[in-house]
């Protein structure tokens, strides 16, 4: 009888260390979704950007930033939802279609592109930046948000770059 509950003792311990901790990973593992779409998005700005088309080129050879998107959908959700950023009833759908933003079939971030200049070719003051990309999250539906944002900048060359790092507030709620 002691063998036993010494046991069920030991297993209690461990499901009290081990189940935390678990759903801890469980949901800092959802937060890959945001940062991988950032990267994605960031990549295809910088390449969008820096290729010229005679019909949108400036003076300098760049193209001009598309307009503000998102975020889209309008609202995050703590369940995967399915969004066709593509389509033409989804808003912003012409900017997302210019960059080529496909995040993942099933999504829980609601994306914002965010250009905080207008123009083509632009230039980035020292410490400042042209576009916020942005994610923003609920992960346990409590209304809390967690942000994910990301920001460029352009060169002196004209190409645009990560300035700074990912900032993450609330990651996981």
């Amino acid at each position: 009888m002691v063998e036993a509950a010494l046991i069920v003792c030991f297993v209690g311990i461990l499901l009290a260390v081990f189940i935390p901790t678990f759903v801890r990973e469980l949901r800092t593992s959802k937060t890959s979704e945001a940062v991988e779409a950032l990267v994605d998005l960031s990549r295809n700005t910088s390449a969008y950007f820096a290729t010229p088309a005679a019909q949108d080129a400036g003076p300098t050879r760049r193209r001009c930033l598309p307009a503000t998107a998102g975020p889209t959908p309008r609202v995050p959700s703590a369940e995967p939802v399915e969004v066709d950023f593509q389509h033409v009833q989804t808003p912003g759908h012409e900017t997302w279609r210019a960059l080529d933003f496909h995040p993942p079939e099933l999504v829980r971030y609601a994306y914002t592109f965010e250009p905080t200049a207008t123009g083509c070719g632009l230039r980035s003051p020292e410490g400042s930046y042209l576009v916020t990309l942005r994610a923003e999250g609920d992960l346990d539906d409590d209304g809390e948000r967690s942000l994910f944002e990301l920001r460029l900048t352009a060169t002196e060359e004209g190409d645009l770059v990560e300035q700074g790092i990912l900032y993450v507030r609330d990651r996981s709620e």
